[in-house]
């Protein structure tokens, strides 16, 4: 009878921690997914997740396991009105090779598929839909950014209305 409660007590320890550890993924969210057409036929492959924890800014991406893969990144945002990220193509948040900041509207996740999708140049308003909370974003265009994020920055670097 003893082994029985404990075995249940086991398992119920186990699914509350897998559930804490799935309420405890990151503010930001990078998903890695695989291109079609391959740029270097000298890396590899993958897919996987680099989880980055809200105000983390992170300077320098090669910590994450899977940075050297070939893939795109998709992002998910999770927190308050107003909360901003940006995703800089460039080490030690540089602009040179292009950036994204994204600033959430509503407490809903974000969610956005494709980064490069976004005009250029200027702050574009993305509504609340089915899947995904409402966001502002400014995206300035380089080659190949949705492959190259390197660095993270949270909240408002720039002065002014807009980054440059």
């Amino acid at each position: 009878m003893q082994i029985r409660i404990l075995v249940v007590l086991s398992m119920i320890g186990f699914l509350a921690a897998q559930a804490q550890a799935t309420e405890q993924r990151g503010a930001l969210v990078l998903n890695k997914i695989p291109i079609l057409e391959f740029e270097d036929p000298r890396k590899n492959v993958c897919i996987a997740m680099y989880d980055v924890k809200f105000g983390r800014d992170v300077a320098d991406m090669r910590e994450f396991r899977d940075f050297l893969c070939q893939g795109r990144y998709e992002m998910t945002v999770r927190g308050e009105p107003g909360r901003t990220v940006t995703l800089y193509a460039q080490f030690n948040y540089g602009k040179s090779n292009g950036f994204l900041v994204v600033r959430k509207k509503d407490d809903r996740k974000v969610w956005i598929l494709d980064l490069e999708s976004l005009p250029p140049g200027q702050w574009t308003t993305i509504p609340a839909s089915r899947d995904s909370g409402g966001y502002e974003a400014f995206y300035r265009q380089a080659p190949l950014f949705d492959q190259n994020i390197s660095s993270v920055k949270w909240g408002k670097w720039w002065q002014g209305d807009s980054p440059k």
